[in-house]
């Protein structure tokens, strides 16, 4: 499966747009702040529904419009596809397939897989454990229906309880009960599933690293929870609730919910020592390299098909053993995309390459790339 065609409508600094791509390899190429990345954020959102970038969807609706829309058409063996995301001010996504509104955006997840990798990955490394637990969900989320739902009640459950705390009311604790047992439930499974996949993650980040560094390094991905961990779903429950109970009055006293999987870690161990705390510069970078590969080995296992992978201006932080080493991955996978600000940094890749020149919102085709891919 690959996208042959993406179209924006009002989106960032796009009036109108339509542009075809390259079933394997598409380089978009120009100065910085033209657009390039615009692209890639277009596509995640028709695989995640959501930015890689912006923090509400109103960023990304072009500035004094009221409305903006991303269209792509996904080629299947068994035809196309089309998929659209229409972005509304002060309103809710819509998203419609092949012209039909569907009533839920999470429908959308696991149909077009994606990674991306950007500078900010480094933050993934340095940054809180916040931003950790997301590259987490984002990956369980695209293989998983099962745990969206748990997530979304978790987050709901959540959001009341803390509301509760925050109100300081008479005879709190007995509402509080009440809102433990669903969040215990929810999280629980939220915890299992999580190191479950970070078990598996860790394998995977652990041959990249290898491949990276020429095994000189090794790489630990370990699921860090605020609880001890149980082998079931049904005893992580009653050692929440326990937890929760003994919580109650500093909970109170805070205001905000202290125990659950809203305060769980993913922790990165590179031969034995925590990466955040000991790694260098260059390890850390490393190492966030290999978590976005392990990531995309594992949907590629996961959703039983290769992921769209967004490579933005990446390329050219890279050396050239690296360089070579992430073209190779990249020829083995599905459809990618890649932007940058030289040709020289892509030389080894641009050969097999549908290139782009992008200027001022502007998308001129510069190389048709190889035929019959």
């Amino acid at each position: 499966m690959h996208v042959s065609s993406l179209r924006l409508s009002h989106f960032r600094n796009y009036q109108s747009m339509e542009v075809g791509f390259h079933p394997q390899l598409n380089l978009f190429l120009g100065s910085n702040a033209q657009g390039k990345t615009n692209i890639l954020e277009a596509l995640y959102c028709l695989s995640t529904t959501r930015s890689f970038r912006a923090a509400a969807d109103e960023e990304m609706i072009q500035f004094n419009q009221e409305a903006g829309a991303i269209e792509g058409v996904l080629q299947q063996e068994e035809g196309q596809e089309q998929i659209q995301l229409e972005l509304r001010k002060e309103k809710n996504k819509v998203l419609l397939v092949n012209g039909k509104k569907q009533k839920k955006l999470s429908s959308l997840l696991g149909r077009l897989p994606a990674v991306v990798f950007s500078p900010d990955d480094l933050f993934l490394v340095k940054g809180g454990p916040a931003l950790r637990r997301r590259y987490l969900d984002v990956t369980i989320l695209q293989m998983d229906q099962g745990y969206l739902g748990h997530f979304q009640q978790y987050e709901r459950t959540l959001k009341q309880r803390n509301s509760l705390l925050r109100q300081k009311i008479p005879n709190v604790e007995a509402q509080l009960v009440i809102w433990d047992e669903p969040l215990a439930e929810h999280g629980a499974a939220l915890i299992i599933k999580r190191a479950e996949v970070a078990r598996r993650l860790s394998e995977f980040a652990g041959q990249a690293l290898k491949d990276l560094t020429g095994g000189a390094e090794n790489f630990e991905v370990r699921y860090e929870p605020q609880l001890p961990l149980e082998n079931n779903e049904g005893s992580l429950k009653e050692r929440m609730l326990q937890a929760l109970a003994q919580a109650r009055r500093e909970e109170l006293a805070r205001g905000v919910t202290v125990v659950g999987p809203h305060r769980d870690d993913l922790g990165l161990w590179v031969n034995g020592k925590p990466l955040r705390k000991f790694g260098s510069q260059g390890q850390q970078r490393t190492g966030a390299l290999a978590l976005k590969l392990a990531q995309l080995s594992l949907l590629t296992e996961g959703c039983h098909t290769a992921p769209l992978v967004l490579f933005d201006d990446v390329m050219a932080e890279l050396d050239e053993k690296r360089q070579a080493f992430f073209l190779n991955r990249l020829q083995q996978g599905g459809q990618a995309f890649l932007t940058g600000t030289s040709a020289n940094d892509f030389l080894a890749a641009s050969k097999n390459a549908r290139i782009f020149w992008v200027e001022a919102g502007q998308i001129k085709m510069t190389q048709e790339g190889p035929v019959g891919a």
